[in-house]
């Protein structure tokens, strides 16, 4: 028997608690399970949304919990798990649930990887200040909807193509970026940031930038569409951020329909503020009619990271070859959650918050 801790909540009533209960490790899993004590985990917006929208009427009375990206070392596996997942591996990836009785603020976490497949053997980056399970706890959520939005909407993306970034500053415009332009070999990058951020950004990698804070954003972006770009409209507009600013005037920046051009978009029509949470702001109506709109004048969408292998394999061998390598805001441990979902809740961070889980990373 060994004791495992998880950061839990039932409802929006309800503070984020840290229990502890009792598990054998070698009962709790099925023949087709892994058991991976968990070494790193770390937060996400959608963790905080989650909870806030908790309503108890919904949700009911269980046990529910936090977080999705992992990394660890597998020390159970049932006999019919693939030989590929061996005890011992260092594994990371992306734990799929909604109000589930697991998440990866814990010491333990069982899953079933042919279910389960966002999770691929660990690599680490060829120099990190960090630890290589808190690098690897990281990015699997961002990163793959970073891929999800280059990969899945059916868009040739190339060299010629034309990206706009709305919130260049955020963790999964990072990923973007670094897939672009490392792996799509995009030659055209534009972000989106406050005006404090563009020397930021500049080192990131952005071609160009426009500034939210110093007056309309179209008009910003509209400066570098007529005179750096010539007037060549963007292949994708991706928001990571939510607005709304570019839709009555959207076929001043967004190539044609025909051409397979999108708006896609992770946070809706509204800016989300964390610590108050709105869920008319999180679905906001506009945002419902414009997704299921079959007439609408462009390609639109609105969309969540499902489990996929592809992108954690892809963001396995850019950490590897030292091509990607995600934003760190701050690492806390487990004991200091609070601290940690607070930090979450200031719209502040710059990269990921990660949790140590194992005690002596």
């Amino acid at each position: 028997m060994v004791t495992s801790r998880a950061v839990t909540f039932i409802n929006n009533s309800t503070p984020a608690t840290l229990v502890k209960k009792e598990i054998d490790l070698d009962k709790c899993h099925d023949e087709n399970q892994i058991v991976i004590q968990v070494y790193a985990a770390s937060l996400n917006p959608v963790d905080l949304l989650l909870h806030s929208f908790a309503y108890k009427y919904v949700v009911g009375s269980s046990m529910k919990t936090y977080s999705r990206d992992y990394s660890g070392v597998i020390v159970k596996r049932g006999s019919n798990v693939d030989p590929k997942w061996k005890v011992g591996d260092k594994v990371n990836g992306m734990f799929k649930h909604l109000y589930g009785d697991q998440g990866t603020l814990s010491d333990y976490l069982v899953l079933d990887p042919s279910q389960q497949v966002a999770i691929v053997h660990s690599t680490a980056p060829p120099d990190s200040k960090y630890n290589e399970f808190v690098v690897s706890a990281a990015w699997p959520l961002v990163f793959g909807t970073a891929y999800t939005a280059l990969f899945n909407f059916g868009q040739k993306l190339g060299p010629d193509s034309k990206i706009l970034v709305i919130g260049a500053s955020t963790s999964v415009s990072y990923a973007l970026l670094k897939i672009a332009k490392e792996v799509l070999g995009v030659k055209t990058m534009v972000g989106v940031c406050s005006s404090k951020s563009v020397d930021y950004n500049k080192k990131l990698g952005y071609d160009y930038l426009a500034t939210y804070d110093q007056g309309p954003i179209p008009e910003s972006v509209g400066k570098i569409l007529v005179g750096e770009l010539n007037n060549e409209k963007f292949d994708l507009i991706f928001d990571s951020v939510g607005g709304s600013d570019f839709f009555p005037i959207i076929d001043r920046f967004l190539k044609p329909k025909s051409q397979n051009s999108y708006y896609l978009s992770i946070a809706g029509d509204n800016k989300i503020k964390y610590s108050e949470p709105s869920l008319r702001d999180a679905i906001s109506p506009w945002t419902i009619l414009r997704r299921l709109n079959p007439f609408k004048s462009f390609n639109y969408g609105l969309f969540l990271v499902d489990s996929q292998s592809e992108y954690m394999e892809l963001g396995a061998k850019m950490i590897k070859e030292g091509t990607y390598e995600p934003l760190i805001d701050s690492v806390y441990p487990l004991e200091e959650f609070q601290q940690a979902i607070e930090k979450q809740k200031s719209n502040t961070a710059k990269g990921k918050i990660v949790l140590k889980i194992k005690g002596d990373l």
